[in-house]
């Protein structure tokens, strides 16, 4: 198979062959009106573009141009046609060759100038009577050199070829014109204007030729015509679906790009050539010809005319802007320099005298480099060829330069520059110099600001940040804590509590070493920024502890802040907003435990921060569903395992977390204010189940864990009592307790109740009936004394006071008869609570203890097992 290169050769060379071939055999205007036919093909291409979409230029543009070609594609081959077949044929006087094209010209200068003229070009009046004077002096130049060279002499002159040359040439003067003079989308209309002028003139052309059928040339004029109209169809087709509408703004008034373009030059030599020619021929010029040619030259005198006011007033513009420029130069706060191709200064505003103290004696003819640091020479020298040598570019981001002043002080400038001076292009470079030394001053002194705690004098978070970022060699972390402040405040006053925080900023200050950092991170939280160690980091958060918790003494007032520490160590691999984050995380660890703890961070604080995190998110929704549930662990006597009494404990199983221990689970409800919503649910089951327990064992009772703020809340006993009543149950059936960690805690945490409103309500539920218990006794702080006149019915002596690994089991033994016979001693039934293997059962028995509880005799239970246990046991 041929390629297709091989195949558009071929078919070029059979065209050419034929077309030789019709001139050879057939008559010449014949043959221009199948050559002007030829346009067809260019029309139908430029129809397929504008409906594919494909054509760069508007669709309607393409249909409108590719219209006209083929409104002349058919009347040139009509007239071909109308030569082979009817040549003598006239119509109103006129061949019928030339009748055909003759009509045609008026359709297609209908059709092609609306495609021109399109779209509205919005010009000044000034600039619209230049148009239009530009168009009647081109008009006038072709109607009079073509009336010379046609009809001034002795030969015919026809009305058909007079009125194609009128229509003919007012229409192409008029899309000449306006094609080049276009200020909207002018890159495609200034092919397109030209192009059609081109199709109108071949058209007229080949009117004049069909219509002078007895003249020898006027074939070969009419051929001519027809090849000029198939230049000029490949010409629209490449304007209006090649290029690209350019759709850049418009050019202010007066200085439209074509405005100087010699348009006339071509029309106004010509006729003077065709004049000159016409009378070395011995000819003459006629009354048409003297008309023609005074309106062409009036037109042309008037345009210059037109286009010499427009250039005073464009330069009485210019010069306007140019005297504000200059008073803007000159009264500008920025200094303007013009340096050559050598870096040196030419010319200097005003403004470097008033800016700077620096006289034109001073900087003119002087290398850049002696205004600039000497550090900077380099980095200025590169900027400065850069922008001198290299593409213009739209945007500078300027170049920051210490530049000194005539006083010998070295200011902070900012250099940007702004192409070439426009009167030596290439050779020079405009740099504008701007004064930044009062900005650069501000700027830093709020970074300064923004970096420091305003109260304390200390470092922020961010100023802490900072100052990690540049400290790499910085070892550990500590974030402290106070606790008490907010109370001093809301009890003493704001003042107060202020005088407290700054005097702690400057204890603070005081411990640390001078490379230490000491900042201020919350309302109550400092932090430290070390180059220790770790032992010696940890020793320092010891002793800022202890420094922050000593007494203070201010205006007149001794006040007391607890205190807590974190530590985390600083590396490479975690962010200062992360050390920080640990830090603050191995303080909530300890934050809970009594003042002066220091702890370091570890990663299982995650963990577990992330358990609670869940645990805290979910309860609420898990108490509002019922979801959480009761196991029951019985009290047993320990000889004959017999049941005595159960204690309930909560549960919760979560979805992703499983079972939730009841400790764990009663510390977060507290935390949420939902333990008492928690406690009636259970109390309210576990009532329900008791009284039917009660059949299997009547002296059954029940145990509830109580929280002490729980405990003083007036509407618990009245929940109590109505729960009892709904049940039947007798008050000896319930046991409140507490466990001895919260009666101890209620001395440290002032949202505690005190300690006697807990003696006196659990005196209260002593005489309606309620028992009372301590439980997990010995593992927290309470006095024997406090103990004593505490009412307590039952002592639950935990684990850890007898099975103690570090003592012998006679030394466990005497602890826990010591803890019996002081039960029994205050009226209290004792109770070995924890027992988890035969060694804790024969210590407790040795001891005299008569009850027990743990996962030795019985682990906790659901309901249903427990009730099981009880059914089988029963007695």
């Amino acid at each position: 198979m041929a390629s297709r290169p091989v195949v558009l050769a071929t078919g070029a060379l059979v065209v050419t062959a034929s077309v030789i071939a019709a001139l050879i055999l057939l008559e010449p205007r014949a043959v221009a009106g199948f050559l002007t036919a030829g346009v067809a093909v260019t029309a139908a291409v430029m129809v397929r573009a504008a409906r594919t979409g494909r054509a760069a230029g508007p669709r309607l543009r393409v249909l409108a141009l590719a219209g006209g070609l083929g409104l002349t594609a058919v009347a040139g081959a009509a007239s071909g046609v109308a030569t082979l077949v009817a040549p003598g044929v006239l119509v109103g006087g006129v061949p019928l060759p030339a009748e055909i094209p003759l009509v045609a010209l008026f359709l297609v200068a209908i059709t092609l100038l609306p495609a021109i003229l399109r779209p509205h070009q919005r010009r000044d009046s000034l600039a619209q009577l230049r148009i239009g004077l530009d168009v009647l002096a081109v008009a006038g130049c072709l109607l009079f050199a073509s009336w010379m060279l046609l009809f001034n002499s002795d030969g015919e002159r026809r009305g058909a070829s007079i009125t194609a040359l009128i229509c003919g040439g007012s229409a192409a003067a008029t899309a000449a014109v306006n094609g080049v003079h276009a200020l909207r989308q002018r890159a495609a209309l200034q092919w397109c204007g030209p192009a059609a002028a081109l199709a109108l003139i071949g058209l007229t052309a080949l009117v004049i030729g069909m219509d002078y059928p007895d003249e020898a040339n006027a074939g070969i004029a009419a051929v001519v015509a027809a090849a000029a109209i198939n230049v000029a169809a490949v010409l629209l087709w490449h304007g209006s679906v090649r290029l690209s509408p350019d759709e850049s703004p418009l050019p202010p008034p007066g200085s439209e790009p074509s405005a100087g373009f010699p348009l006339l030059a071509l029309p106004v030599l010509g006729s003077a050539l065709v004049t000159v020619y016409h009378l070395l021929q011995g000819g003459g010029l006629d009354a048409t010809s003297i008309a023609l040619g005074s309106v062409a030259i009036t037109a042309v005198a008037a345009r210059e005319w037109v286009s010499s006011v427009a250039l005073r007033r464009q330069a009485g513009h210019l010069a306007d802007q140019g005297n504000r420029l200059r008073s803007l130069m000159f009264g500008s706060a920025d200094v303007a320099l013009v340096l050559d191709s050598n870096l040196a200064v030419r010319w200097q505003s005003a403004a470097t005298a008033r800016q700077f103290g620096l006289s034109d004696q001073e900087v003119l003819g002087r290398a850049v480099s002696a205004l600039v640091h000497p550090d900077q020479v380099e980095d200025v020298h590169a900027y400065l060829l850069t922008r001198m040598t290299g593409p213009e570019s739209d945007g500078d981001d300027g170049l920051p330069v210490r530049l000194r002043d005539g006083f010998g002080r070295w200011r902070e400038t900012e250099w940007t520059t702004s192409g070439a001076d426009p009167a030596e292009a290439g050779h020079t470079l405009v740099v504008h110099v701007r004064d930044v030394t009062n900005m650069r001053d501000l700027e830093q002194a709020l970074r300064e600001s923004a970096h420091l705690d305003h109260q304390t004098g200390l470092a922020n978070r961010d100023g802490l940040v900072r100052a990690a970022e540049l400290i790499p060699d910085a070892g550990a972390m500590i974030v402290v804590e106070l606790g008490g402040l907010t109370a001093i405040g809301d009890v003493r006053g704001r003042d107060l509590a202020e005088l407290v925080l700054v005097e702690a900023a400057r204890r603070l200050r005081l411990q640390v070493a001078g490379a230490d950092i000491p900042a201020r991170i919350g309302e109550t939280r400092f932090a430290v920024l070390t180059h220790s160690g770790a032992v010696r980091a940890h020793l320092l958060a010891g002793q800022l502890v202890n420094a922050l918790s000593a007494p203070y003494m201010t205006a007149g007032t001794v006040s007391h802040l607890s205190a807590w520490g974190g530590l985390a160590d600083v590396s490479d691999e975690h962010d200062s907003d992360e050390v920080i984050r640990r830090a603050a995380l191995a303080l909530r660890s300890v934050r809970s435990g009594p003042p002066g703890a220091v702890e370091w961070y570890e990663a299982e604080m995650e963990t577990r921060l992330l358990r609670r995190s869940t645990l805290e998110q979910d309860l609420p929704g898990a108490v509002d569903r019922g979801e959480i549930d009761v196991h029951y662990q019985p009290v047993l006597e320990l000889d004959g395992r017999r049941p005595v009494g159960v204690e309930a404990l909560p549960t919760w199983r979560h979805p992703q977390l499983g079972a939730v221990p009841a400790d764990e689970l009663q510390a977060v409800a507290e935390d949420l204010g939902l333990h008492s919503q928690v406690e009636q649910a259970v109390l309210q089951r576990s009532c329900r189940l008791l009284a039917r327990w009660r059949q299997f064992n009547d002296t059954l009772w029940l145990a509830v864990n109580v929280r002490p703020r729980q405990l003083v809340d007036p509407a618990f006993q009245a929940t109590l009592d109505t729960t009892l009543e709904d049940h039947d149950l007798p008050h000896s059936a319930l046991v409140i307790e507490i466990a001895e960690q919260h009666l101890s805690d209620v001395r440290e945490d002032a949202h505690q109740p005190p300690v006697e409103d807990i003696a006196a309500q659990l005196g209260r539920l002593r005489a309606a009936g309620v028992r009372t218990a301590v439980d997990n006794f010995g593992t927290g702080p309470t006095s024997l004394s406090r103990l004593r006149i505490l009412p307590i019915d039952l002592l639950k002596i935990d684990r850890a006071v007898f099975a103690d690994p570090v003592e012998t089991f006679r030394q466990a033994g005497a602890v826990m008869d010591v803890a019996v016979t002081l039960g029994r001693r205050l009226g209290m039934e004792v109770i070995a609570h924890g027992l988890e293997d035969a060694m804790d059962l024969d210590t407790a028995r040795t001891a005299g203890c008569r009850l027990g509880q743990g996962d030795l005799l019985a682990r906790p239970m659901p309901a249903e097992h427990l009730e099981a246990v009880l059914e089988h046991l029963r007695v």
